[in-house]
């Protein structure tokens, strides 16, 4: 079994010269870079920090697999703030501990496709 230093170096540089900012990543890929049966929630953890150290986040996607996304990508975007994206109402329901907003929230924080699954 490869550590997984080198399993991050590895997959870092083969992220490079795909030359994407952002891919997909087989689990099996990343067993062959690793020389490994399984993948264990602690290597994939530990893989992740790093990864990181190469500028690339890594993160489990629902169609399978991992997502990896270079953090530079990240540097131009927009800011997502409590103050501009919570209304005034929320925010004092949620300082004062009120447990009706959280249902409300937990509805909209739910993927799109889930709230499909709701309507059938």
């Amino acid at each position: 079994m490869r550590s997984i230093e080198q399993t991050a170096i590895l997959l870092a540089a083969i992220l490079n010269r795909s030359k994407q900012t952002r891919a997909r990543v087989s689990a099996k890929t990343i067993k062959i870079l690793g020389r490994r049966k399984h993948l264990r929630r602690a290597f994939v953890a530990e893989l992740t920090d790093a990864l990181a150290e190469y500028y690339w986040i890594l993160f489990e996607i629902d169609s399978g697999g991992y997502g990896a996304v270079q953090t530079k990508t990240l540097e131009a975007a927009k800011p997502v703030t409590a103050k501009r994206w919570l209304l005034d109402e929320e925010r004092r329901d949620l300082k004062r501990d009120k447990t009706e907003v959280w249902s409300a929230l937990e509805k909209e924080a739910t993927p799109e496709e889930e709230h499909a699954d709701d309507d059938e």
